[in-house]
């Protein structure tokens, strides 16, 4: 735990914030983490992602179940940790080019970053030590976001490499996912060694590959807005960017295939499953046939895939516990 504390503060000087913290943070939190937002996605995905678990393993998950709240807050704090860390980070990069955002443009102190940040990780670790079968699996995903937070001590490197940065830092993502399956496992007395692992991976994979495309989505322009900010397309073109986004899709849309075939999934998960996929890659499609800077906004296309995706399995488990077969 100490080296944790220590590897989180670094030479940082903590103060404590000052009266106007709490009208900084307001500000902060609206324009770059909006709490009611953030908290239902966090809930979506830990509830999606459960169910699916559930309807596997052939067990009725409890939306209101301790294990539960512990999940949803989990999830929702690593993603405001990342978040903040993430502005830590690329406050130089972010003052040169994004001076709009709360920190370069003085709305909010760096000090009052510092005191959240902590503040989050202090408040994530309480909520784990109530779970001690997962308290493990959450101590090595905080773990590794500090790694992350600290550039894997390689920072030069990184900032330099988009490709190496990617490689390191997307892996939060399936680790994420894994603490989920662990505290499921906690949450309804099943052993590791339990778990039809098969299945489990191969949901991890396919949540995954959906994150890992809104990371290259979020990273694509129009030639027109090309500057030394790297992007994707910069690095692939932009046809290949695309092609890496859409085919991280494909692997969660055919995933979600073999899940309807082979777990009986209704009728209405389908036809969501196919609309959420067939709208996205029409984006991508009126992207590449006619670039600029409107058709390339290809993260909200990957952000509706993903909601998409996530209503889709916890509308399925409803209609599923309710004996609704359509």
């Amino acid at each position: 735990m100490y080296g944790i504390a220590r590897l989180m503060v670094g030479d940082m000087r903590l103060q404590f914030p000052e009266q106007g913290f709490l009208k900084r943070m307001r500000i902060y939190l609206a324009e770059m983490y909006p709490i009611p937002i953030r908290l239902l996605s966090s809930a979506l995905l830990y509830l999606s992602f459960a169910a699916l678990l559930g309807r596997i393993h052939g067990v009725q998950i409890q939306i209101l179940s301790p294990f539960t709240l512990v999940g949803v807050w989990s999830v929702f704090a690593l993603g405001l940790i990342l978040r903040l860390m993430d502005e830590l980070k690329d406050k130089d990069i972010d003052q040169k080019l994004f001076s709009h955002r709360p920190v370069p443009a003085g709305k909010v102190f760096e000090s009052d970053v510092w005191f959240s940040l902590v503040a989050v990780i202090s408040l994530y670790v309480f909520a784990n030590i109530w779970v001690p079968a997962a308290l493990w699996m959450a101590f090595f995903l905080l773990k590794y976001s500090l790694l992350m937070f600290r550039y894997f001590f390689i920072p030069d490197t990184l900032r330099k490499y988009l490709l190496l940065n990617v490689a390191t830092h997307n892996p939060v993502v399936p680790i994420m996912l894994t603490y989920i399956l662990v505290l499921f496992s906690a949450d309804h007395g099943l052993s590791l060694r339990d778990l039809d692992w098969h299945h489990s991976l191969l949901t991890i994979a396919a949540y995954w590959a959906m994150f890992f495309a809104w990371e290259i989505s979020r990273k694509i322009r129009s030639p027109e807005e090309e500057n030394e900010y790297v992007t994707y397309s910069q690095i692939f073109g932009r046809a290949g960017a695309v092609l890496i986004a859409g085919g991280a899709q494909t692997i969660s849309f055919v995933v979600g295939l073999y899940f309807y075939s082979q777990l009986s999934f209704s009728g209405i998960f389908l036809a969501i499953l196919l609309l959420g996929y067939g709208v996205t890659m029409w984006g991508h499609a009126r992207f590449l046939l006619n670039p600029n800077p409107v058709t390339s906004k290809l993260k909200p296309f990957a952000e509706r895939y993903i909601l998409i995706i996530l209503f889709a399995n916890v509308l399925e488990h409803t209609l599923f516990q309710r004996g609704w077969q359509l």
